[in-house]
């Protein structure tokens, strides 16, 4: 009896390993370094005799896998492998997209991975699927009721060979045609726990991405969504909804009007690629070629001929290259042994195999999807009857509209994107996900400038971020490296005052690698220069045109025009994070926000936004450290009423008048009693005495501004090119050479050239005439004092520096001082000279909450533009945190 009996127990000890067999993978080939997370590999086996093996990858969550949430992720098709869903959508890799060259492709990771707050189980499913297998011809069979037992059966056990979970709340997840399986799942396992079958499932819901439900309302619905894309005429769509009736797929044969209208979309759409109408209509990443294995192995050993292999594959820039990369990458012998595919157990892996038997017919998403799309989502949840608990509105990421939800009470929270949302009862929540053009991310390395001499001896990007509704603004930045430490230097963000001036001001007239030579125009291209006190010698700096309209900056549409302080902020907010995604090499840096005039009311509220960004979670986070800001605007009520006991301070208004100021308006400079005849009239007779005063430094000549007169012309001003002896002659209150203005003029002409807009990759006929400054286009004055910004961020602990160049009249240094004392810091430093080249440069003073205050000696408005090499060391200075 015990010789019978044994080799049934053999074969079912071998049974048994096959079906819970996993092991740990620390290492996975194309991946640089050991792996950042928990993976498993393994296999379950399912069916009679287990006979039906499914191979599973499985991630514990980043965050706390004992308590988070554990999801089941099934892939649809049917039969595309879960690979797709760990490695394109919600898991920790990605492939690096780059031209194939017949070496194994790059991985990266993925730090946008749902396994940051939750445990996952990718399951290959139904059999034949990725690297699942069956042992007989039988175990082959494919249909949707097998799927869905199988799912279960391999979840009860998978939970009874991973007993630690058996605690988590599970949902099951997915997208596509797991829209159809999903749901029946989820009914299974809950009959399952109903009847006692262990073990018990924490069953809590579901979440499924643009789900296929039901054909009546997905097919149905690519009509009305065609026509809302645009993709369909207006006659057309009206056409189709007459004459089809509203069903668009069981046609009655003699409704030839309906049919030919459907032709007649057919053909509109047939350049569109459905699974997104925005992205361009690539090949299909076709089995055939992957299945060839040998032609495929020759060509790994011949990589000169890959490209004249196959043309019609999908190439670099192609959506769907990703999935091309993968097939190369799951089908070499080294990665087949790193995730402990049983050797034999399959072919050549594909991504789908579409084998497959349809049962259940119906089962009762991104935005841009026309192969499920919204719309018809949209309509089988109304035919669920639920009342609404939380109406149709936005919900938002990264301060953007992510989409829009709608609430009945089946939650979908964790997710990233634009978002529309609603909610219902009985736990459902409707989402969508808007979908940017990136446009965004377009950036362009620049080695040489016109009017600069020989290459640039540092690194200069230029390029756009798409920001706010539909990325309709694109800002424009100007990015240099660290020309010291680009790794470890601190990263700049600076932003110009006005508001409404371009960052290049910054870049070419205070902080920035580059000047311009001052000499007398002659209507050739003004010449560039290398500046030596350049803040970027210790750090990165992004020179960011903002608001739109600003610059280079543009907008696409005439509603993204609108100009505003907290357009301004969330803007800001908006580009440095998605820029940081496109530079990730830079997360790391310590990060500051800097400027100077008008960005004293911006700057504080952006640091304010991006704190409060990071402490939600908003990804990525930002390093962000403290901010800098010269002569800034904070508030009236310090910076105007200080420019009266400036006045006299620097001897422009006599003790008299002053004496009289103060006791006619008590202090009270800017919002006058009209029955205050003696202030009114003080006030006036300092008016008179400053009148011929440059304020922005109260010793300089008093110059003529760059009028946008002049710069508007277009065509006088290319005549006066062409005939540069007429230059003086055209318009005498032009600032000339010698003027701290002239610099400007020189730096209009130099920024409408158009072979320099070549070189910076301006995008053509996005502007008209570049300005410095752009005071025409409206904008909203909404911040009234920054000076709670500054209380809130001490609280926080950033490090701030706040400067003065002394002899500024319009932002003096007295009301920064004011505003400064106003914030009742305890003194950790008293006001004491600092030096420069044994020199005193300045005067300051350093505060608890990490804030110092420091005058430039001889500096104006825009302190480094009048003392480069001062400003210079207190910045390197202070940077490295030395004293001044």
């Amino acid at each position: 009896m015990a010789r019978r009996c044994l080799p049934f127990l053999l074969l079912l000890q071998v049974w048994l390993q096959l079906a819970s067999a996993h092991s740990i993978v620390k290492f996975l080939p194309g991946f640089q370094g050991p792996l950042p997370f928990h993976l498993e590999t393994g296999y379950v086996g399912v069916d009679e005799a287990e006979d039906v093996q499914l191979f599973y990858y499985f991630i514990k969550s980043h965050r706390n896998p004992k308590d988070d949430p554990l999801l089941l992720w099934l892939t649809g098709g049917p039969g595309c492998s879960v690979f797709c869903g760990l490695a394109f959508e919600i898991g920790p890799i990605r492939f690096e997209e780059k031209e194939y060259n017949g070496s194994l492709p790059t991985l990266v990771f993925n730090p946008y991975s749902w396994t940051q707050v939750s445990s996952i189980i990718f399951l290959d499913l139904p059999v034949g699927t990725g690297f699942s297998y069956a042992r007989t011809p039988l175990a082959l069979q494919r249909s949707d009721f097998k799927q869905v037992s199988q799912a279960e059966q391999f979840l009860r056990k998978w939970l009874m060979d991973h007993q630690e979970f058996l605690s988590n709340p599970v949902y099951i997840s997915g997208d596509s045609y797991s829209g159809i399986i999903v749901p029946a799942i989820v009914q299974k396992i809950s009959n399952g726990n109903n009847d006692g079958i262990k073990p018990l499932i924490n069953l809590k819901g579901y979440t499924l991405g643009n789900p296929f439900t039901d054909p009546t309302f997905d097919l149905n619905s690519r009509i009305p969504f065609s026509h809302g894309m645009g993709l369909i005429s207006d006659e057309l769509y009206e056409s189709l909804k007459k004459s089809c009736g509203g069903e668009y797929q069981t046609i009655d044969p003699k409704n030839s009007e309906c049919l030919k209208n459907l032709e007649a979309r057919d053909k509109g759409i047939s350049e569109i690629e459905e699974s997104h109408v925005l992205l361009r209509k690539c090949p299909s990443d076709a089995p055939r070629p992957i299945e060839t294995m040998g032609k495929r192995r020759y060509l790994r050993q011949n990589p000169q001929e890959f490209l004249h292999f196959k043309p019609d594959l999908p190439t670099i820039g192609c959506w769907n290259y990703g999935f091309l990369l993968g097939s190369y990458w799951v089908n070499d012998d080294k990665v087949r042994k790193a995730l402990h595919v049983r050797e034999g157990s399959i072919g050549e892996w594909k991504r789908c195999n579409y084998n497959y038997t349809y049962e259940i017919n119906s089962c009762i998403n991104g935005d841009h999807d026309m192969e499920a799309p919204f719309l018809g989502t949209q309509a089988w949840i109304r035919s669920l009857n639920y009342s609404i608990v939380n109406d149709w509105h936005p919900w938002h990421f990264q301060g953007q509209v992510a989409g829009y939800v709608l609430r009945m009470n089946i939650t979908f929270d964790q997710f990233s994107g634009i978002l529309y949302t609603r909610t219902y009862s009985s736990q459902l929540t409707f989402a969508t996900v808007r979908v940017w053009l990136h446009l965004a991310a377009a950036h362009s390395t620049v080695k040489f400038l016109p009017g600069f001499k020989g290459p640039l001896p540092f690194h200069l990007e230029t390029g756009y971020v798409g920001v706010d509704e539909a990325e309709d603004v694109q800002l424009f930045y100007y990015f240099i490296k660290s020309q010291r430490n680009p790794k470890d230097d601190p990263l700049l963000l600076w932003l110009t005052g006005g508001p409404g001036c371009s960052a290049f001001s910054g870049l070419a007239f205070e902080i920035g690698p580059i000047n311009f030579e001052e000499k007398e125009y002659n209507g050739s291209l003004p010449t560039l220069v290398f500046n030596p006190y350049s803040w970027t010698q210790v750090s990165s700096i992004i020179f960011l045109d903002l608001p739109v309209s600003t610059g280079f900056s543009y907008a696409r549409t005439p509603l993204a025009l609108q100009r505003s302080d907290f357009k301004q902020v969330s803007q800001a907010e908006q580009f440095l994070r998605k820029w940081l995604m496109d530079h990730q090499e830079f997360l790391s840096n310590p990060v500051y926000i800097s400027g100077d005039s008008y960005s004293g009311i911006i700057v504080p509220a952006v640091v304010q936004k991006i704190s409060n960004g990071n402490n939600d979670g908003i990804k990525p986070l930002i390093n962000l450290k403290g901010y800098t800001l010269g002569n800034p605007f904070t508030d009236p009520t310090f910076d105007f009423n200080s420019r009266i006991p400036f006045s006299h301070g620097m001897g422009l208004i006599s003790d008299e008048l002053y004496e009289s100021l103060k006791k006619s308006c008590r202090g009270e400079y800017q919002s006058i009693d009209p029955k205050n005849s003696e202030c009114l009239e003080n006030l006036e007779a300092r008016d008179k005495c400053i009148s011929e005063i440059e304020e922005s430094h109260v010793l300089e000549r008093k110059c003529p501004s760059v009028t946008p007169r002049l710069i508007d012309m277009f065509g006088k001003r290319r005549n006066l090119r062409e005939n540069s002896q007429e230059f003086l002659h055209f318009n005498p209150d032009l600032p000339t050479i010698g003027c701290r203005t002239y610099g400007h003029l020189l730096a209009t002409y130099w920024a409408n050239d158009d072979n320099v807009r070549k070189a910076l990759h301006v995008r053509e006929g996005s502007i008209g005439e570049w300005q410095r400054c752009n005071y025409k286009s409206p904008y909203t004055n909404e911040i009234k004092s920054s000076v709670k910004n500054h209380i809130d961020l001490g609280i926080k602990g950033y490090r701030r520096l706040i400067y003065s160049g002394d002899h500024d009249m319009e932002v003096p240094f007295l009301g920064t001082q004011a505003w400064i004392r106003s914030l009742n810091y305890s003194i950790v430093d008293d006001w004491h000279p600092w030096h420069f080249q044994g020199q005193v440069a300045g005067y300051t003073r350093t505060y608890s909450s990490q804030l110092t205050f420091a005058t430039v000696k001889g500096g104006g408005h825009t302190a480094p533009g009048y003392r480069p090499a001062e400003c210079f060391a207190m910045f390197k200075r202070w940077i490295a945190q030395e004293p001044l």
